[in-house]
Protein backbone atom coordinates (compact mmCIF):
# COMPACT_ATOMS: atom_id res chain seq x y z
CA UNK A 1 0.00 0.00 0.00
CA UNK A 2 1.70 3.42 -1.03
CA UNK A 3 0.88 6.28 0.84
CA UNK A 4 1.49 9.17 -0.71
CA UNK A 5 2.30 12.58 0.98
CA UNK A 6 1.00 16.08 0.58
CA UNK A 7 3.80 18.35 -0.55
CA UNK A 8 1.57 21.21 -1.36
CA UNK A 9 2.20 24.54 0.80
CA UNK A 10 -0.41 27.30 1.86
CA UNK A 11 0.89 30.04 -0.12
CA UNK A 12 -2.10 32.49 1.51
CA UNK A 13 -0.38 34.98 3.90
CA UNK A 14 -2.07 36.29 6.83
CA UNK A 15 -1.72 40.57 7.15
CA UNK A 16 -2.95 40.98 10.12
CA UNK A 17 -0.51 41.14 12.30
CA UNK A 18 1.32 43.60 10.15
CA UNK A 19 -2.05 45.61 10.09
CA UNK A 20 -1.43 45.75 14.20
CA UNK A 21 2.49 46.48 14.11
CA UNK A 22 1.89 49.29 11.86
CA UNK A 23 -0.77 50.97 14.12
CA UNK A 24 0.78 50.73 16.92
CA UNK A 25 3.88 52.42 15.59
CA UNK A 26 1.77 55.07 13.89
CA UNK A 27 0.34 55.81 17.02
CA UNK A 28 3.49 56.13 18.51
CA UNK A 29 4.88 58.22 16.47
CA UNK A 30 2.22 60.47 15.92
CA UNK A 31 2.10 60.78 19.67
CA UNK A 32 5.99 61.42 20.52
CA UNK A 33 5.83 63.97 18.11
CA UNK A 34 3.15 66.38 19.29
CA UNK A 35 4.67 65.68 23.17
CA UNK A 36 7.83 67.84 21.80
CA UNK A 37 8.37 71.38 22.78
CA UNK A 38 10.60 73.05 20.21
CA UNK A 39 11.64 75.37 22.81
CA UNK A 40 12.74 72.47 25.20
CA UNK A 41 14.81 70.47 22.00
CA UNK A 42 17.62 72.35 22.66
CA UNK A 43 18.49 72.55 26.56
CA UNK A 44 22.03 73.88 27.32
CA UNK A 45 23.59 73.52 31.07
CA UNK A 46 26.23 75.87 31.04
CA UNK A 47 28.89 75.15 33.70
CA UNK A 48 29.31 78.03 36.91
CA UNK A 49 32.70 79.37 37.20
CA UNK A 50 34.04 81.97 39.64
CA UNK A 51 36.86 83.00 38.07
CA UNK A 52 36.44 86.41 36.82
CA UNK A 53 39.98 86.81 34.80
CA UNK A 54 39.09 87.98 30.77
CA UNK A 55 41.13 86.96 28.02
CA UNK A 56 42.19 89.96 26.16
CA UNK A 57 41.53 88.64 22.97
CA UNK A 58 37.84 87.83 23.43
CA UNK A 59 35.17 89.82 22.45
CA UNK A 60 31.81 89.61 25.13
CA UNK A 61 28.64 89.50 23.50
CA UNK A 62 25.88 89.29 26.13
CA UNK A 63 22.39 88.78 25.20
CA UNK A 64 19.42 89.39 28.10
CA UNK A 65 15.73 90.43 27.28
CA UNK A 66 14.51 93.52 26.66
CA UNK A 67 12.57 94.94 29.85
CA UNK A 68 10.66 97.27 27.43
CA UNK A 69 10.07 95.10 24.55
CA UNK A 70 8.71 91.67 25.70
CA UNK A 71 9.90 89.48 22.68
CA UNK A 72 12.79 91.63 22.06
CA UNK A 73 16.18 91.22 23.16
CA UNK A 74 19.50 93.47 23.98
CA UNK A 75 22.59 92.84 22.71
CA UNK A 76 26.02 94.24 25.05
CA UNK A 77 29.31 93.89 22.95
CA UNK A 78 32.12 94.19 25.77
CA UNK A 79 30.11 95.08 28.66
CA UNK A 80 28.91 98.53 27.59
CA UNK A 81 25.52 98.58 29.08
CA UNK A 82 25.24 101.90 28.39
CA UNK A 83 25.36 100.98 24.37
CA UNK A 84 23.27 98.14 23.99
CA UNK A 85 21.94 97.30 20.71
CA UNK A 86 18.31 95.97 19.84
CA UNK A 87 18.95 94.04 16.42
CA UNK A 88 20.73 91.33 14.96
CA UNK A 89 21.99 93.45 12.32
CA UNK A 90 23.17 96.25 14.43
CA UNK A 91 25.16 93.33 16.44
CA UNK A 92 26.81 92.54 13.07
CA UNK A 93 28.03 95.67 12.20
CA UNK A 94 29.43 95.94 16.12
CA UNK A 95 31.07 92.91 16.01
CA UNK A 96 33.23 93.86 12.24
CA UNK A 97 34.29 96.85 13.64
CA UNK A 98 35.62 94.81 17.17
CA UNK A 99 37.10 92.11 15.28
CA UNK A 100 38.86 94.54 13.02
CA UNK A 101 40.62 96.31 15.65
CA UNK A 102 41.69 93.27 17.08
CA UNK A 103 42.33 92.01 14.10
CA UNK A 104 45.09 94.92 13.35
CA UNK A 105 47.20 93.73 16.63
CA UNK A 106 50.22 91.97 14.64
CA UNK A 107 50.88 90.02 18.20
CA UNK A 108 47.53 88.27 18.41
CA UNK A 109 45.36 85.51 16.53
CA UNK A 110 41.84 86.14 15.56
CA UNK A 111 39.95 86.89 18.65
CA UNK A 112 37.04 84.99 19.54
CA UNK A 113 33.35 86.08 20.29
CA UNK A 114 32.09 85.05 24.08
CA UNK A 115 28.36 84.69 24.04
CA UNK A 116 26.58 84.90 27.18
CA UNK A 117 23.24 84.68 27.36
CA UNK A 118 20.47 84.93 30.13
CA UNK A 119 18.17 81.82 30.96
CA UNK A 120 15.56 83.44 29.41
CA UNK A 121 16.66 83.76 26.42
CA UNK A 122 15.03 81.44 23.66
CA UNK A 123 17.04 79.04 21.14
CA UNK A 124 15.75 80.78 18.19
CA UNK A 125 17.67 84.65 19.16
CA UNK A 126 20.49 81.76 20.01
CA UNK A 127 20.56 80.38 16.51
CA UNK A 128 20.44 83.92 14.64
CA UNK A 129 23.54 84.56 16.62
CA UNK A 130 25.44 81.74 15.73
CA UNK A 131 24.19 82.09 11.97
CA UNK A 132 25.97 85.41 12.04
CA UNK A 133 29.05 83.92 13.27
CA UNK A 134 29.22 81.07 10.82
CA UNK A 135 28.19 83.62 8.03
CA UNK A 136 31.08 85.88 8.96
CA UNK A 137 33.15 83.19 9.99
CA UNK A 138 34.19 84.43 13.59
CA UNK A 139 35.36 81.93 16.33
CA UNK A 140 32.77 81.30 19.15
CA UNK A 141 32.59 80.12 22.07
CA UNK A 142 29.51 79.66 24.60
CA UNK A 143 30.54 81.06 27.83
CA UNK A 144 29.86 79.73 31.96
CA UNK A 145 27.34 81.81 33.75
CA UNK A 146 28.50 83.34 37.14
CA UNK A 147 28.19 81.66 40.42
CA UNK A 148 26.06 83.50 42.23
Amino acid sequence: MAIKRSLRTNPSFSASSMTDLVFLLLVFFILATTLINPNNAVRLTLPSSSSQDGDPSVITLSVVPDAQQPSGYLYIINGDDKNPHTSIEEVAGALMVEYEAYAERPEQDKPYISLRCDEKVTVDALVEIIDLTREKKYKMVLATKDKK
